[in-house]
């Protein structure tokens, strides 16, 4: 008895045009205003870890006086920066209601 069996071949995948990739959005590059404005909050918030580091290091070494004083320039420095970026934060959402609002 003979039987025949029946080859089976794998699909070939359709060609790729050039149309089939989707485009990602690409997000928009931050203007040097506001670039400048980040920077600027990062740079107090880096401020005030380095105090804050010090004030660890040195914990033994100094009084509760001078580590509290060290803590509260902390503070009011990260109290700028979240400040910077709030305002930075609120520009951005109006302009953004702005925009949808001409839409």
């Amino acid at each position: 008895m003979a039987t025949t069996k029946k080859k089976i071949t794998a699909k070939k995948p359709a060609p790729k045009t050039a149309g089939s990739r989707k485009a990602t959005p690409k997000s928009p590059a931050a203007t040097p205003r506001e670039e400048a404005l980040a920077n600027d909050a990062l740079k107090l918030v880096d401020k005030a870890a380095a105090l804050l580091r010090k004030g660890i290091r040195s914990g033994a070494e100094t009084t509760q006086k001078t580590r509290l004083e060290a803590k509260h320039q902390a503070h009011g420095l990260l109290t700028k920066a979240s400040s910077v970026l709030g305002d930075l934060l609120s520009e951005s959402t109006s302009t953004l209601h702005k925009v949808i609002n001409k839409i």
